[in-house]
């Protein structure tokens, strides 16, 4: 199961590695979702990776309980997202959700995509948001990006991705 751990923006990666180095058990996984996106840099479009979710870090663990024991061993503000008195996982649907997109993959990184418009519809070729064209709700065409709602605990979220449109067809006209 997938649990939430807030932190201090800016402090995810290094909140991972003291995980990873000091108090990660063998089949727990503690990570920062990220995702490709373009940006121009000197003149050229480059793929740089941000986080998905500023200031949260994922851990993967059936015994959270333990975890939490453990983690309270790192001197940071880490507190482990609760319902009421209840350290809450995702829920199922949220979780699988999230790994379709990518996110369950070792990297953890949603990969830049691709796309053209038809007319005011948007077809993605490859990457991430291949089969999500209808959670997408506005498209930033000339940064490249597109902000997609995500279910996340319990609610919906919206996140911001890559998106090269890299054409833009006319819709063929029809005469009745």
């Amino acid at each position: 199961m997938w649990y939430v751990i807030q932190v201090y923006t800016g402090q995810e990666m290094e909140i991972v590695q003291k995980c990873r180095e000091r108090i990660m058990a063998e089949d727990e996984e503690v990570f920062v979702p990220l995702s490709e996106r373009k940006t121009k840099i000197r003149g050229e479009w480059q793929v740089v990776r941000t986080k998905l979710f500023p200031g949260y870090v994922f851990i993967e663990t059936e015994r959270i309980e333990d975890f939490y024991m453990r983690l309270r061993q790192i001197k940071a503000m880490t507190k482990i997202l609760k319902t009421g008195e209840t350290m809450t996982p995702l829920q199922e649907e949220e979780e699988a959700y999230l790994r379709k997109l990518g996110l369950g993959d070792s990297g953890h990184v949603l990969e830049y995509s691709e796309g053209y418009l038809e007319g005011e519809k948007l077809v993605v070729t490859s990457g991430a948001l291949e089969g999500y064209e209808g959670r997408i709700k506005k498209i930033l065409r000339h940064k490249r990006l597109v902000v997609l709602e995500v279910p996340l605990l319990g609610r919906t979220v919206e996140v911001t991705l890559g998106l090269g449109v890299v054409e833009k067809k006319q819709e063929a006209v029809r005469c009745i």
